[in-house]
């Protein structure tokens, strides 16, 4: 029974390695074909795994591609989860924020939130895939909208709904969220310009902070004009 429970074992261990080769595979190969563009063959071959790997883990290219959007999801919420129940916890209190906590607050969110798209080096990886997702929405559209673009801007708007006294639900607020967060999603969704721009070679911890120094003193106005 224990030569039994070994073997269980590694033959679990060498299913999780598979499936993570083929999920990393996916990220590259469909970031860069599409979804349309990438072929179980192409796909097997760079995760170094049998064609077979795919249906048998996956069910196929279509569940390749979703687990892919599933892991930046997990992936994206494990760096985004502290600061994410630190203001959901505070905004879910029974006494409301103050407007200088609030402000606190989406300065912990916009810190987080940009690390992550640009300074952490993750982001990288899975951008080419999640721009796809944005241009031409396809299966993976949804488990990327409802685990990460959502939360994330929705807690910005409740934030700002506290700081203009509006609902999370303001056309206005929501526009906001959208812009403010905008002003961190450049760096990622044109990085290269970025670069070129300010005559970069990468986005270093003290260039994330330089850019983090300018968009909070952005947000302090705009919640300044109080508009």
């Amino acid at each position: 029974m224990a030569e039994a429970a070994v073997r269980r074992d590694e033959s679990s261990n060498r299913g999780e390695d598979a499936r993570r080769r083929l999920v990393d595979a996916a990220l590259e190969v469909f970031g860069a074909h599409g979804f349309d563009g990438a072929s179980t063959r192409i796909l097997a071959e760079k995760a170094g795994v049998n064609l077979a790997a795919i249906p048998y883990y996956f069910g196929g290219k279509e569940g390749l591609y979703r687990a892919t959007a599933e892991y930046i999801v997990e992936a994206s919420n494990r760096e985004l989860a502290p600061v994410m129940t630190k203001i959901n916890s505070a905004l879910a209190a029974a006494r409301r924020p103050t407007r200088q906590v609030a402000a606190a607050l989406l300065r912990d969110l916009l810190e987080r939130f940009s690390w992550l798209l640009i300074g952490s080096g993750q982001a990288e990886r899975w951008s080419n895939f999640v721009m796809r997702e944005q241009m031409q929405p396809g299966a993976a559209f949804e488990i990327l909208y409802s685990g990460i673009m959502r939360p994330v801007t929705f807690t910005c708007a409740r934030l700002l709904g506290v700081l203009f006294q509006r609902s999370a639900d303001d056309p206005r607020i929501a526009i906001r969220a959208q812009s403010i967060l905008g002003q961190v999603l450049i760096f990622r969704v044109s990085h290269r310009t970025a670069l070129r721009h300010m005559g970069w070679k990468e986005f270093s911890a003290e260039r994330v902070k330089l850019i983090q120094s300018v968009v909070f003193a952005d947000v302090d106005r705009i919640i300044a004009a109080g508009k």
